[in-house]
């Protein structure tokens, strides 16, 4: 016994030098990161905290943030900056937030004639509202009144995600609702909306608003690419936490820092941030597993890509939708292209979405895959599974695959094509100066750029928006 403890006490002890050792490499390997500009040490006095929920309401929220942009205006002087075509803090240039119809940085709402009901939707980590408006512009067409609030930290300088955290994303959320709430008629729908990130804060809102007096539980949710579980890399997100505060190893603090040329979306991305949407997934798997919160759930329509390198697609069905009750909720896959010449380059070709879910059936939800015909053409069709059913039914489509893409990605689900900032190109200078992140494709010699090419050629919009908003419309009107 004392020989085991003696051989299990060395393991443990070689095991804490390895993970220590890794620990050092990797700080002070953080140190051949591009030096910290003002956007990534900015402190904003301004900014909304949970704390100040109680005395905040919509219109004081409004007011944070055009504080917030005055902080901006004062603790970044775009007149200072040196000229960058590229730098969304030059107001001379093309990624200035200035220059485009409308700061989508900031939380906007959509009023309709008659609404039917109201919509609160949730953007993700590092974006902004403008991730919602293609979402929020179809709904307010379907008669929907839209509100879409800013998440604390986010829109102004990407610092601002080093003071906040997922308490302070939840309570900015009840605030929208409660705006919601005092615009609703008792005949009223509330839809509750969530992106990445924003899908996690409306889910854990669903499965705790019975906590909150006065508050409303939502009669639907929508989700998009869903954060329902993260990598497990954001488990260790907040070690450097023991030894970034030294100035030394600040840049310890990020995973990457790199220019911020993204108008509506932050490219640089703390640590602190992975660790925080952990906490926040932690507690609401926690809140899943309590049978009576989820069997209160309301009926869930979520587009999910079979591929996604930032969110678990997998943990959309085994940890949300397998707890959910027999509602009428609804998951919709959009599988990879698997025409050959395209799957012969995958590192790994995902599994058949159809010969899994079969595999489960019959399940308490219906499943909609959108995937090739064939694995030698482009065009696609729709495979149907319904709730309690074990049969798949087959319906074409007028759908092609993209020459060049396969497959979607995690940030395209939102997205039109002829989005003007996003999209394919056919929509550019439609709200701003004409630049379109979704269509560049820089060529040239490696480790030349600052950004990777991984960062261009990421698909940023959803070919088949149109079909997308299709079937949402059908699920509104199916009520």
């Amino acid at each position: 016994m004392a020989l085991l403890y003696k051989y299990s006490l060395r393991l443990l002890s070689a095991v804490a030098l390895i993970v220590l050792t890794i620990y050092v490499v990797r700080a002070f390997d953080s140190r051949r990161m591009p030096e910290l500009a003002a956007e990534h040490r900015v402190f904003f006095d301004s900014e909304f905290s949970a704390a100040d929920e109680p005395t905040t309401d919509w219109a004081r929220y409004l007011d944070i943030e055009q504080a917030l942009q005055a902080e901006l205006s004062s603790k970044i002087p775009g007149d200072q900056r040196a000229a960058n075509a590229l730098d969304r803090y030059w107001p001379g240039g093309v990624t200035w937030p200035g220059k485009f119809d409308g700061n989508w940085n900031h939380s906007f709402e959509l009023q309709v004639p008659q609404p039917r009901g109201y919509a609160v939707l949730l953007h993700g980590l590092s974006d902004s509202p403008y991730t919602m408006l293609s979402t929020a512009q179809s709904l307010a067409g379907s008669g929907y009144g839209v509100i879409v609030p800013r998440m604390p930290g986010h829109g102004f300088a990407v610092s601002g995600l080093l003071q906040v955290g997922s308490a302070d994303w939840l309570a900015a959320a009840r605030i929208a609702i409660r705006h919601a709430m005092s615009r609703l008629a008792a005949d009223h729908e509330l839809l509750l909306v969530g992106y990445s990130n924003g899908g996690l804060i409306a889910l854990n809102y669903a499965l705790s608003c019975g906590d909150f007096d006065g508050m409303r539980c939502p009669d639907r949710m929508l989700f998009l690419s869903p954060a329902i579980s993260v990598t497990r890399s954001a488990a260790v997100a907040n070690w450097h936490s023991a030894i970034s505060w030294i100035p030394y190893f600040e840049r310890f603090k990020w995973l990457g820092v790199y220019p911020e040329i993204d108008p509506f979306k932050f490219t640089s991305f703390p640590k602190k941030t992975g660790w925080e949407i952990h906490t926040l997934s932690k507690q609401t798997h926690e809140l899943l597993q309590d049978n009576e919160r989820s069997e209160r759930l309301p009926p869930i329509l979520t587009f999910q890509s079979v591929v996604d390198n930032t969110v678990s697609s997998s943990a959309v069905i085994n940890t949300l939708y397998d707890r959910l009750p027999d509602n009428g909720s609804e998951l919709v896959l959009y599988d990879v292209n698997r025409n050959s010449s395209i799957v012969a380059l995958m590192r790994q070709v995902p599994d058949d979405p159809v010969a899994d879910l079969m595999s489960l059936a019959p399940l308490n939800y219906d499943v909609t895959i959108l995937g090739n015909e064939t694995n030698s053409g482009l065009r696609l069709q729709e495979l149907r599974l319904a709730a309690r059913s074990n049969e798949i039914l087959q319906r074409p489509t007028d759908l092609d695959w993209p020459f060049g893409i396969y497959s979607l990605s995690h940030i395209a689900i939102p997205f039109r094509p002829d989005d003007p900032l996003y999209g394919d190109g056919s929509g550019a200078g439609r709200l701003g100066p004409g630049l379109v992140l979704g269509n560049l494709a820089p060529r040239g010699e490696l480790g030349v750029l600052l950004l990777t090419p991984s960062y261009f050629l990421r698909t940023r919009y959803n070919p088949f928006y149109r079909y997308q908003a299709q079937l949402i419309r059908n699920w509104l009107a199916a009520r």
